[in-house]
């Protein structure tokens, strides 16, 4: 393929990145608002509390006891970043691959090279990117 083909074909991919991640903060805003307390915090105490209460030492030094101790953040900065759930690390420590550590929540149990059996469903971590992609708000 010639440069210019691949030039076009990049800014192609790149148009469509942005397209994507405006349809999806639309496609959030038309569910509705989320409620972190109706909404998230329930997620959060079944899967997170676990490991990351306030009164728990994890190495990340993230509590999500509250909402106001989840928008702290921890060691590595703010966990969330309002508007922008790729961006936040509360969001991207629930898929494959994040960007630093193991993926949320921990599978003690599991054996190296296994799948972990505590993985979020893809509805529970696509509600927490809707609500995040909602501007996080603490309702």
């Amino acid at each position: 393929m010639g440069r210019g083909v691949l030039l076009c074909m990049k800014t192609l991919l790149v148009l469509a990145g942005v397209a994507g991640a405006a349809l999806e903060a639309q496609q959030a805003k038309e569910k509705g608002p989320l409620s972190f307390k109706n909404d998230v915090f329930p997620v959060i105490k079944r899967a997170c509390l676990p490991c990351h209460a306030e009164d728990n030492f994890n190495p990340s030094e993230l509590s999500l006891d509250s909402y106001d101790l989840l928008m702290e953040g921890g060691k590595h900065g703010a966990a969330v970043i309002p508007g922008n759930p790729g961006k936040s690390a509360f969001i991207q420590k629930l898929l494959l691959n994040p960007p630093f550590g193991d993926r949320m929540p921990l599978d003690r149990k599991r054996k190296s090279g296994e799948p972990s059996t505590k993985a979020l469903s893809a509805e529970e971590v696509q509600m927490l990117a809707d609500w995040v992609g909602q501007g996080a708000k603490n309702n």
